[in-house]
């Protein structure tokens, strides 16, 4: 079966691509040295925070480059087209479930203020989300990739090939279509917008009177951990909501204005991975603590360098 799309190769969004990489990459291994550099930051929201760190690392080192060698080089192979529609797959589901169980922590925290949460217990839950994402795409794919690809004929260029500059449902087959649409996307989704609720509530209740200075101090603390989950999460559904409504009506209703449309809101979503890093070191006090102690301890190698040129006459 042959299906028809109207691909694009403009200048302006090959370089806007070269940008998505290139930022991404960086912002996110910057998340990775920020974590590892400051001893006391291993609190548990970051966790979810690696994780998706680690996600939007795997889109930005592998997705989007393949993207690019598909668009502007040679065509891939359809089991390497097989293996890139996998990942990109699991990958845009896994952010899903990281903001999820990130919001639904945070709730049981606020229930259970007393009980440390084991980061281990955390890991898990991630490991668990992604190898079930990876067997609902990678098995149908790898068992049986030639069915589950489909041709598709560019009409502007008129080449063959098994993978578009951007996702469109045209890799999945009907029953997986359906499925991912309403159990891998819409149920996580409304238990992140219930979470949702009952955070903002928990962020609208006054101070309690009559705290001392500990107490206001774990106050603020506590709060501004809501407000970076939150934050996090409305982020992640304004920008992830535009592309699931024209990712479910290109099911029902393939057209090339359709397929141009999921094109825009395609790199509306990756933004996420441009945003986030910018949103943990402005939101999460560990994050923003290890840029500050870089901060700090450049300004203070500066001012060595600056006090043994003067004493030697440099």
């Amino acid at each position: 079966m042959t299906i028809d799309f109207e691909d694009s190769s403009s200048t302006p969004e090959k370089l806007a691509l070269l940008v998505f990489i290139a930022a991404i990459v960086v912002g996110n291994i910057c998340v990775f040295v920020t974590y590892f550099i400051r001893a006391n930051g291993k609190h548990w929201s970051n966790i979810f925070v690696l994780g998706m760190a680690f996600i939007d690392l795997f889109i930005g080192g592998f997705v989007l480059p393949m993207r690019f060698l598909s668009a502007y080089g040679s065509p891939l192979t359809s089991k390497l087209c097989a293996a890139l529609s996998i990942g990109e797959s699991c990958a845009l589901a896994a952010v899903i479930y990281a903001i999820g169980f990130m919001v639904y922590t945070r709730l049981y925290n606020l229930k259970q203020t007393s009980i440390d949460i084991r980061r281990r217990y955390l890991i898990m839950l991630l490991l668990i989300s992604w190898i079930v994402l990876f067997l609902f795409y990678g098995v149908p794919f790898m068992t049986n990739y030639s069915s589950y690809l489909l041709t598709v004929t560019s009409s502007t260029t008129n080449i063959t090939t098994y993978c578009t500059t951007y996702t469109t449902s045209i890799y999945h087959p009907t029953w997986m279509a359906y499925t991912e649409i309403a159990i891998i996307y819409s149920l996580p989704l409304l238990c992140i917008f219930t979470g949702l609720i009952f955070l903002i509530r928990h962020l609208c209740k006054p101070r309690p009177p009559r705290l001392d200075k500990v107490q206001r101090k774990q106050y603020r603390e506590q709060k501004q951990m809501t407000w970076h989950i939150v934050i996090l999460s409305i982020t992640f559904i304004l920008l992830w909501l535009p592309w699931i409504t024209i990712r479910i009506l290109i099911i029902f209703h393939n057209t090339k204005e359709i397929q141009r449309a999921l094109q825009i809101t395609y790199y509306i979503l990756i933004l996420k991975s441009v945003f986030f890093p910018i949103l943990y070191a402005s939101t999460n006090a560990s994050f923003r603590g290890s840029f500050a102690i870089y901060r700090h301890k450049r300004i203070t190698t500066n001012n060595r360098v600056w006090t043994i040129n003067e004493h030697f006459g440099y």
